[in-house]
């Protein structure tokens, strides 16, 4: 009889494992509980994936190879510093950025998430230092690859053009802190004229707008720290911001609301190249239901929630998958709203096996372990079906 062939591709469970620890977790787990008489019968296709948010470098260096360096930037609360990485492809000359791991809530204590004080400009320090190992011969690069998602901060890259020079003023010509507290007083903005060595392209988490009700504010914020008050200064000061730039109406309908409006300040200030999570998964990673012939898939991510149904990782999975009627596995941490109206969709929330969320991504390897149990049940009977099939 044919094989099984199971795709296992998870997303990153953020703030508790990145998704190539997720498809380290899933093996042991299917080591452990597959039947040995059945080992032979069922191949596992271990697939991590990433949409440019959470775990975007560590999936970047599972496919391609990287060697990391580390850079010393600023957090986004304070000038104090911690090592950054990022990804080095010497073959192919690219250098692979997320934006999480430099601007992510993990990099923000509880205490100091609140995006109204929080600033962008360790993504210019670390640009600039790219900048100066490029010159010094380090660094051989003409393509920057930015994973746009997971960011704590909410200022449009203002912060990140700091670093380069950028200035704000008030009415009165007072110099302000490029912080989006004082957005919505700005009147002048100086921004520098910066000549990068390299060509720019972000990979962005969600598909949505910058302003309005499912832009980067008003969407996004308030699970970043802010509170309804915040949300209307922070869209209000987003808007006078772009006004000031004298930025046209058809030009900021395009912008991004991806990373708090950092893949806007790229566009706006680096004229980046932009590709959506979905095009990076089925086209850069190749995981589509053309190139893989899978019986089963198993995909899943920390929060199943209105984000995932913004084509992020998750969903490009489900969307490619499940009309295909190849049943599909999702293991979440948590669900919030309803999924997809599909009865090949089988849903694993690991939060009903504990007593809370926090216990649940607290023992995540003791989540996998369920699911793989019942995943496993799952293909004994999909293979009992195919030998009566025989």
């Amino acid at each position: 009889m044919n094989n099984i062939n199971v795709l296992v591709a998870p997303n990153s469970f953020k703030e508790c494992a990145d998704a190539v620890e997720l498809v380290a977790i899933f093996k042991s787990a299917f080591e452990t509980y597959t039947p040995s008489e059945l080992k032979n019968q069922i191949n596992f296709l271990y697939k991590p994936i990433s949409d440019g948010g959470d775990g975007f470098l560590e999936v970047c260096k599972y496919y391609y190879g990287l060697e990391l360096f580390h850079f010393d930037i600023p957090y986004p609360f304070g000038k104090e510093k911690f090592s950054c990485p990022v990804g080095y492809s010497i073959d192919k000359k690219l250098l692979f950025i997320e934006s999480a791991e430099v601007l992510g809530l993990k990099r923000i204590p509880k205490d100091f998430r609140n995006p109204l004080e929080l600033s962008s400009r360790g993504m210019g320090e670390l640009l600039i230092q790219i900048i100066n190992s490029i010159d010094s011969g380090l660094f051989d690069v003409k393509h920057v690859i930015i994973g746009i998602g997971g960011t704590g901060i909410n200022d449009l890259g203002l912060g990140m053009m700091e670093a380069f020079g950028l200035e704000i003023y008030d009415e009165h010509d007072n110099k302000l802190e490029v912080l989006p507290k004082n957005f919505t007083n700005v009147k002048k903005i100086i921004v520098p004229q910066v000549e990068l060595p390299f060509d720019i392209e972000v990979i962005l988490d969600v598909e949505n707008p910058l302003l309005g009700k499912k832009g980067a504010c008003r969407a996004f914020a308030q699970q970043k720290g802010a509170s309804k008050e915040d949300v209307i200064k922070l869209e209000k000061g987003f808007q006078n911001i772009l006004k000031e730039l004298e930025l046209n109406e058809d030009f900021i309908n395009k912008l991004s609301g991806a990373g708090g409006g950092l893949a806007a300040g790229f566009k706006i200030f680096f004229n980046s190249n932009e590709k959506y999570g979905e095009e990076f998964i089925k086209k850069d990673l190749e995981i589509n239901s053309k190139n893989l012939n899978c019986n089963l898939v198993i995909t899943g991510e920390g929060k199943f929630d209105f984000q995932s149904a913004m084509n992020k990782a998750v969903m490009v999975i489900l969307n490619d998958f499940v009309d295909k009627n190849i049943p599909i596995y999702l293991v979440c941490g948590e669900v919030e709203g309803e999924l997809p109206d599909n009865e090949n969709i089988h849903l694993i929330e690991l939060a009903e096996y504990f007593e809370s969320s926090e216990e649940s991504i607290e023992n995540i390897v003791e989540g996998i372990d369920i699911a793989a149990k019942k995943i496993i049940e799952f293909i004994k009977k999909m293979i009992s079906n195919k030998e009566l099939e025989n």
